[in-house]
């Protein structure tokens, strides 16, 4: 009697033995599947925001591109220069400011010095110069988010190719050796210092052979300024991939990912967990 009532004891306590490590495998797979849903969701989040910016950046090449890049206008042989560009133009307003700036017609000082506060001035600035310049001003807005286009050669030193872009580079060209046209392959990206390095290759347009095409026909401004020596940046084709945008944006973390969220996922966590610990409770208080 006394060795069944201690064997009938037992059962109950190996019973919950092996109910215990399943339920215990079963909250701590979900607490991971949670958990990795989380960072699975973020990276897609993240991507899908690179692609926006690279978007933007594409717009805003094709936007310059249609108007074979953008005159910025200025007023006065002082007035302040509106950063890099490639061409300027300066024009007097009117005959007669033509001719006393010519000296074809002899005026006072006083006269001249008006008709140079009259002079307007057209510096051309090109697709890419348009859209670098764009990424200054974000840079300096103090926004998370950066881009910057790059290529194997470059005609400015100060656009080359970091490692991550190199290595976007290479991905990127084994893939059109692939000769497919998902549009998954012309995309490269990785996270690094919890930030997503995303790339995208980047098509030349026609207007970007007048500086692209070969040193001969680019803008004398191109070819005596040293800041544009940089050793390549030439051979473009139009409708073939010329380079990368790169863009680099703040990953946050799949613990602030957790807590954003919404109270339906962990209403639908907390009711796998209580079912889970109810069959428990259930299994081991069950009637010998």
């Amino acid at each position: 009697m006394d060795k069944r009532m201690q064997r009938g004891a037992v059962q109950p306590s190996r019973l919950g033995l092996k109910l215990i490590v399943p339920m215990l495998l079963f909250a701590g797979g979900l607490g991971a599947a949670t958990w990795w849903l989380s960072e699975s969701l973020l990276l897609r989040q993240t991507v899908s925001e690179g692609r926006t910016v690279a978007d933007m950046v594409e717009n805003i090449g094709r936007w310059a591109s249609q108007y074979g890049g953008v005159h910025v206008r200025t007023v006065g042989a002082n007035a302040k220069i509106p950063g890099n560009f490639l061409t300027r133009s300066v024009y007097s307003t009117s005959g007669t400011d033509s001719q006393v700036l010519q000296g074809s017609k002899v005026e006072a000082a006083v006269a001249e010095r008006d008709a140079l506060e009259r002079v307007e001035a057209y510096h051309w600035k090109n697709p890419a110069l348009i859209q670098r310049e764009v990424a200054d001003v974000i840079t300096a807005s103090g926004s998370k988010a950066r881009y910057r286009l790059t290529a194997r050669t470059v005609l400015n030193k100060n656009n080359a190719p970091d490692d991550f872009e190199r290595e976007a580079l290479d991905a990127v060209q084994a893939a059109a050796n692939g000769k497919t046209n998902d549009v998954k392959a012309q995309e490269y990206w990785r996270v690094s210092g919890g930030r997503l390095l995303y790339a995208r290759s980047v098509v030349a347009q026609a207007s970007c052979l007048r500086c692209h095409d070969n040193p001969d026909n680019a803008p004398e401004f191109i070819r005596t300024n040293a800041q544009f020596n940089g050793g390549g940046g030439y051979g473009y084709i139009a409708g073939k991939p010329a380079g990368l945008i790169s863009v680099s944006l703040p990953m946050a973390s799949t613990q602030a990912a957790l807590q954003t969220l919404p109270p339906e996922v962990w209403a639908a966590v907390a009711l796998a967990g209580i079912g889970a610990l109810w069959m428990l409770v259930l299994a081991v208080r069950r009637p010998r």
